[in-house]
């Protein structure tokens, strides 16, 4: 009977000595408890951290493509500064008032690329330099005094700066002193970055998509004394309007026929009343088909009307006082230059699109030079403010409640689950589910495997502002933790007696000592 006994009693001692041997080898996550999770693994595997879930969040167009610092962001160009609206620009001149004496004035752009002048008006300076508005003026000073002195100096260039904003200590607008003025000196002038709050710096910039920019623009000299400019060269190819409409006049350029025969400009009218849509002198004109907005201060009729302009083939066609006319809208200061300078009130501004350069903080304040790059005349420089705000841990978490989103670093789903004790003991990590907001009054709800992104299979994800992470359970979780806690050797299915306890079981300590 003891041997079967002992028989009995060594077979479950032997599979527990063998146990022993062999488990420090396996990789198990745990004893029956789903809650424990990792990977434990001696191969190395590196996931991604997701930034967006494309099945509950679309960007709709919303989400900006950043670009790298390229080479020519590298580079400095030297150019002439031109003329923008609100500069401040000192005149100086000689001789108009009193002979001998200078007369100076001081002007601010408007928004239009006006300044008003004594004697002349209103003289449209945008896109020129200092030294084209002095030829300007020179000449259109030559009406009242022979060679005339004129001086036009910038004192104020408000084109020539650089807006800075976000999480530095003095956001505002800055001037760019010199051509040379990179990227790391701007946000020193700010006050600097922090690198342990700030991982990128979006530096935003506008980028002209115009034809004033095309390699086939013809190039333009300095205005001579007459006021008339020469193409340098022609364009490479292509007809523009004025070539349709002279085809379709016969016009070659050299005379557009009487305005009695071909009406004015030298149009037939037939081509005025035909199918490209203009108008007839004398008829009344059709409504726009988009509403056109008049600014009041440009002038009704321009103040010169060349007439060789049209004989010349020179200009553009213009809708003044009811008829079509070829020239320019105001004078010679009006013809369009290279470089992408305004031509005037009525010219088309060129089209711009932006570029949004995305530059790691970290290497550029440890003197990468491939980073630092060259600020440009209207940079936006912005420099992101850390996320704030708060995620909320509910279900089968340890310590479930609400977390404050860290100033310093970035919180991903496994960072918040350690941050909050771990799972609790009947959790099941395949049963994770994350809402977030994806409109200002909606939200959506996607189920997570927690197991497989610690085992390292599928990415992480990071948190953001109002996320709510809910771990639930099963049915088989509870008696599992049964199960798990009855094995414990402190407490479970035994019991033990401690010194709690020892006062009820053999009774009060005695208090009489006999010496």
């Amino acid at each position: 009977m003891m041997q079967g006994l002992r028989a009995a009693c060594r077979a479950p001692m032997c599979l527990l000595a063998a146990a022993a041997v062999l488990l420090p080898g396996c990789h198990w996550d745990s004893f029956i408890d789903p809650s424990i999770v990792g990977r434990w693994e001696k191969t190395p595997t590196v996931v991604p951290i997701l930034e967006q879930l494309a099945p509950i969040e679309s960007d709709g167009g919303a989400l900006v493509e950043y670009t790298d610092v390229s080479v020519e962001d590298l580079q400095v160009q030297t150019e002439s500064y031109a003329i923008s609206p609100g500069d401040q620009i000192r005149l100086e001149v000689w001789d108009v008032v009193i002979q001998g004496q200078p007369e100076q004035y001081e002007r601010v752009v408007d928004q239009n690329g006006y300044i008003e002048v004594p004697q002349l008006g209103r003289v449209f300076v945008s896109g020129l330099t200092e030294d084209e508005a002095t030829d300007l003026l020179k000449r259109r000073f030559g009406q009242f005094v022979a060679d005339p002195l004129v001086s036009v100096v910038i004192v104020t260039r408000r084109a020539q700066s650089f807006n800075l904003t976000g999480a530095v200590a003095a956001p505002g607008r800055y001037q760019i002193p010199s051509s040379d003025y990179r990227l790391l000196e701007a946000l020193i002038a700010g006050g600097g970055v922090d690198p342990n709050i700030v991982d990128y710096v979006h530096v935003i910039r506008q980028v002209p998509l115009s034809d004033s920019i095309s390699p086939n623009e013809p190039e333009y000299p300095s205005r001579s004394d007459d006021g008339e400019q020469t193409p340098l060269s022609e364009p490479a190819g292509g007809e523009d309007l004025i070539d349709i409409i002279n085809d379709l006049t016969g016009e070659d350029g050299s005379d557009g026929g009487s305005d009695q025969e071909n009406g004015p400009g030298g149009i037939s009218p037939a081509v005025l009343g035909g199918s490209i849509g203009l108008v007839q002198p004398g008829e009344d004109s059709p409504e726009p088909v988009i509403d056109l907005i008049e600014d009041e201060t440009t002038p009704a009729t321009p103040s010169v009307a060349p007439k060789a302009a049209a004989a010349k083939g020179g200009g553009r066609w213009l809708f003044l006082n009811g008829q079509w006319v070829r020239g320019y809208p105001e004078d010679d200061a009006a013809k369009p230059r290279r470089g992408g300078g305004s031509s005037g009130a009525s010219q088309e501004k060129p089209l711009v699109t932006q570029r949004v350069i995305r530059v790691p903080v970290k290497p550029l304040l440890a003197g990468d030079a491939r980073y630092n790059l060259v600020v440009r005349p209207g940079d936006v420089i912005m420099v992101p403010n850390p996320e704030q705000g708060n995620v909320y841990l509910g279900g089968q978490f340890a310590r479930p409640g609400v977390y404050q989103i860290p100033a310093v670093g970035r919180l991903t789903l496994t960072r918040a689950v350690t941050a909050a004790g771990g799972l609790a003991g009947i959790a099941i990590p395949e049963r994770v589910d994350l809402t977030r907001m994806v409109g200002p009054d909606r939200q959506a709800t996607i189920m997570l495997d927690l197991r497989a992104i610690e085992e390292g299979t599928q990415p992480d994800v990071f948190l953001k502002p109002d996320d709510r992470v809910n771990i639930g359970t099963n049915f088989w979780a509870l008696p599992l933790a049964v199960v798990r806690n009855g094995f414990r050797t402190s407490y479970g299915f035994g019991f033990l007696l401690d010194r709690n306890f020892g006062n009820d079981v053999f009774g009060a300590p005695p208090t009489n000592f006999s010496r």
